[in-house]
């Protein structure tokens, strides 16, 4: 499949054939059109190389209820939302997998892949919002005293923004000295900013928008 906003909600939402007609006529709302805050916590092992990144998935009001029927109702239980979040979480992680967890990973320059994400938990933040959490395991520990490690996560179409919560940096506790995290924000040209905000519903975003607008991540540590 292509479009990847239509895709991405199909892959995190409840796998009923109904849906599929309603959300192919939202897709092409103006870009874009829900958010994602994203919070990332490094794993090291014992010798302070990096196996894996926890990352959990905060879904905008929208989305959340759209996922989370139980949200629906005026007063919303608690309880049975979590459960339904909980089934439905591994689910949701197994299908992304198949879209590399919109994760871009590279160490040295040179691209991560074959990476395995296992689920965490969902929560209920601020009675309205799910988030869902997911570890992605490396192929193999990385040394990061021996070089930069980047990631940037962002859907391809920008149906979704995915940015870095408001006063957030990568955890990196356990990881080598002088380890330090720099967010770099992304400067789309002028051109993109104007063809993602007149995409109406009769247009389909071109693959890669989304990566001009994703905030990229490098994660440098000194000897």
């Amino acid at each position: 499949m292509k479009k990847f906003g239509f895709v991405l909600r199909t892959l995190l939402a409840k796998a009923v054939a109904s849906t599929f007609a309603v959300l192919l006529a939202q897709t092409a709302w103006a870009h874009p059109h829900e958010w994602i805050d994203l919070t990332v916590q490094f794993k090291f092992d014992e010798e302070k190389r990096l196996i894996a990144l926890e990352q959990s998935w905060l879904f905008d009001p929208f989305f959340s209820a759209y996922v989370l029927d139980e949200l629906t109702a005026d007063r919303p239980n608690r309880k049975r939302v979590l459960e339904q979040g909980e089934a439905l979480g591994p689910e949701m992680v197994s299908n992304l997998s198949k879209h590399g967890y919109l994760n871009n990973w590279t160490f040295q320059d040179t691209p991560i892949e074959a990476v395995n994400g296992t689920f965490v938990s969902v929560q209920l933040k601020n009675r309205n919002r799910m988030e869902l959490t997911f570890q992605v395991d490396l192929p193999e520990p990385l040394d990061l005293t021996t070089g930069a490690f980047e990631y940037s996560v962002f859907d391809p179409l920008y149906y979704i923004e995915i940015l870095h919560a408001e006063r957030f940096r990568p955890r990196l506790r356990g990881g080598p000295r002088g380890c330090r995290s720099t967010i770099i924000q992304p400067e789309p040209d002028e051109d993109y900013i104007i063809y993602a905000a007149e995409l109406d519903r009769t247009d389909n975003a071109e693959e890669g928008l989304g990566q001009h607008f994703a905030e990229r991540v490098v994660i440098s540590c000194q000897r």
